[in-house]
């Protein structure tokens, strides 16, 4: 999708409808919850969610997830700093080591985050996978998880078109790897953990030069090249 066709995309009634109804229910949720943040990738999904979120709560706090490797794979810093966020905060997972950071890790460097909080929002979207798709499902958008935290889910239900189309014809800052691959990418703030052969081969594609930087400080990576 180009700018062009977002454009007349965005007139369409039923694009229309729904964004007005993802804003209520953003609204619906804030008034539900007392203390709640954004778990926010910067990737396409979470840029949606956050860029509605902003305009009920403008001083919402925006916890972003910072691996070693961040800064190679894309332009966080240049569009983190276009965001200009009020109240970012910023998880640094800064391990020296190609392990992909287990759950237990980031559940462990979120525990302090989480105390302070009874609910948070996520770019979670059923569209993406079979698993997200059976617990949007099962669990609905908003939801009290077994930490006792409530998961909200505005764009659970968007599809891939309805997202590109949110993000040019609002000149949302976006990724690199969105304007080059193109909206269908899949992004994550450092080399995913159940792709890293194809990560890794985005990254060699897009930013050659990031990409030796990043087997210079992460050698392990080159069992997946």
């Amino acid at each position: 999708m180009d700018n062009k066709s977002a454009s007349i995309y965005a007139q369409l009634k039923p694009y229309k409808a729904l964004v007005n109804k993802t804003s209520g229910f953003i609204r619906w949720a804030l008034e539900r919850v007392k203390n709640p943040y954004v778990a926010c990738s910067f990737g396409k999904d979470s840029a949606v969610m956050l860029h509605l979120i902003l305009q009920h709560k403008p001083d919402i706090p925006v916890v972003f997830v910072k691996r070693i490797e961040t800064d190679l794979v894309d332009n966080y810093q240049e569009m983190i700093k276009a965001w200009g966020i009020k109240n970012l905060i910023t998880v640094n997972m800064m391990e020296n080591t190609f392990d992909f950071i287990s759950k237990s890790v980031i559940k462990t460097g979120m525990k302090t985050i989480e105390q302070n909080y009874d609910s948070f929002f996520v770019g979670l979207r059923a569209q993406e996978s079979v698993g997200r798709r059976i617990t949007l499902k099962k669990d609905g958008m908003f939801y009290k998880n077994i930490s006792g935290l409530t998961r909200i889910c505005p764009v659970a239900f968007w599809t891939e078109k309805e997202i590109a189309a949110y993000c040019l014809s609002n000149n949302l800052p976006t990724l690199s790897t969105y304007i080059k691959e193109g909206f269908s990418a899949r992004t994550t703030a450092g080399i995913s953990s159940k792709t890293p052969a194809e990560s890794l081969a985005s990254l060699k594609s897009r930013d050659i030069e990031s990409f030796n930087k990043l087997l210079n400080m992460l050698p392990d990576a080159r069992f997946y090249i």
